[in-house]
């Protein structure tokens, strides 16, 4: 039975692979700040890290700090860990060209560093699911300040989805893109459910030419968007 180790097993997506486990025949290890040290000896099949930061507004506002929970989390964990295959998480952000935010260039950072073994790197684009606190979607839905131009659209995908799919390939190395086959604009959600919210910002775009096949298109949203605003309101 594989063995594979879950960095961040508390957070949005790394808290999404214990929930679908149960499809696998994997023995799943999870991985928080408690029990870091603890596990930083065993070895394993597969170490997926799926802690690094993924708050964009807040990384151009604290860089450094951004830097450090991104960069040095994957160093550590690239060099000192013992494990046969490493999968990263990162983000379609780093498709950026220019790479002038602080979050792009700290997540491409990570993935240089990754790219030093036998690797797997799972660029996502925005995400979606269980446990959702931050980012625009977020702040659309409880009616708080959106910090982009409500016409930004997004490829969203869910973080179940992306565990999935990463469970399914465990043997795929280089990089993979992960989003929906489409996007969404905030403006088209917030006026789906007759929400009127504050916003200012840059206009974002954030999609993939380079998906994988098989990735489902945005309509999925709709039935998270109910579940949240229900349990919301």
């Amino acid at each position: 039975m594989l063995k594979i180790g879950i960095v961040g097993s508390k957070g949005f997506l790394g808290s999404a692979f214990s929930r679908i486990s149960h499809n696998f025949d994997y023995n799943i290890i999870n991985i928080t700040r408690k029990n870091f040290e603890q596990f930083k000896t065993d070895s394993f099949d597969v170490l997926i890290n799926a802690a690094t930061p993924s708050k964009k507004f807040w990384a151009l506002n604290n860089p450094y700090i951004d830097f450090k929970d991104t960069v040095d989390l994957t160093a550590d964990l690239i060099y000192n860990w013992n494990y046969d295959k490493f999968i990263q998480i990162s983000t379609i952000s780093v498709n950026d060209s220019e790479l002038k935010h602080p979050y792009a260039i700290n997540k491409k950072s990570a993935e240089i560093i990754t790219s030093y073994k036998k690797s797997l790197i799972v660029r996502l684009s925005n995400l979606y699911g269980i446990g959702l606190n931050k980012g625009p979607l977020y702040d659309l839905l409880i009616n708080k300040k959106v910090y982009v131009d409500i016409d930004s659209e997004y490829s969203f995908i869910n973080t179940e989805f992306v565990a999935n799919w990463i469970l399914e390939n465990l043997n795929k190395i280089g990089i993979v893109e992960i989003g929906a086959s489409d996007t969404i604009s905030l403006h088209e959600i917030a006026s789906k459910i007759n929400l009127q919210v504050a916003w200012g910002g840059q206009l974002e775009k954030i999609f993939s030419q380079n998906l994988e096949p098989n990735m489902p298109n945005c309509a999925k949203i709709w039935d998270f968007i109910d579940t949240f605003s229900n349990l919301h309101n």
